[in-house]
């Protein structure tokens, strides 16, 4: 039996076609061939040649990965950085080769609803917890900070892809979030 690394970099150097098969038979997360995989590694590396050749279908794989990851995440591993990576990926394609409305990869919508379930506070609250950010941050509570800090990487995420879509025009609740994006934590 191969070992998880040759594993791993024979997963890397599969077709496009082979890859999806492979996948398809896996749990994605769980252990291959009753060994320890590093699903880390995979997707970071399929986002990175998704990237790299600007290709839909390879992001495609990635989003796959980093949406099953961020579903049921590994021991001591945070969803949110799965989601990140996931919603970054997404915006750096739409960023390059424009937004597709309905398509799995190259659509915004998914980075908006993203963002609409990161924006746990109003942005009134988000405005007076930030005002005691600027007075003196050790007044906020850590999670409040937490909560601001992870709205500021959504909109980051939005705002790399949003030259390229018609995100603000639909969803015009998200400009004064936008506006006050680079005040946050």
């Amino acid at each position: 039996m191969a070992t998880t690394r040759d594993l791993l970099d024979a997963t890397l150097e599969w077709s496009l076609a082979d890859v999806k098969k492979w996948l398809d038979g896996l749990i994605i997360g769980e252990a291959v061939e009753g060994d320890a995989f590093n699903w880390d590694v995979f997707a970071f590396t399929i986002a990175a040649r998704a990237r790299r050749e600007q290709s839909p279908d390879w992001a495609y794989i990635a989003l796959r990965v980093y949406e099953a990851l961020a579903r049921n995440p590994p021991s001591g591993a945070d969803a949110h950085t799965y989601k990140l990576s996931e919603m970054n990926l997404r915006a750096g394609l739409i960023s390059e080769l424009g937004e597709r409305e309905g398509d799995p990869v190259l659509d915004s919508e998914p980075i908006v609803a993203w963002i609409q379930r990161l924006t746990t506070i109003s942005l009134e609250e988000a405005s007076r917890w930030l005002a005691l950010v600027e007075e003196d941050f050790r007044a906020v509570p850590v999670e409040k900070l937490r909560v601001l800090r992870r709205i500021k990487h959504g909109l980051n995420t939005l705002a790399h892809a949003l030259p390229q879509t018609k995100a603000e025009q639909k969803h015009p609740e998200l400009t004064p979030w936008l506006q006050l994006r680079t005040r946050l934590p």
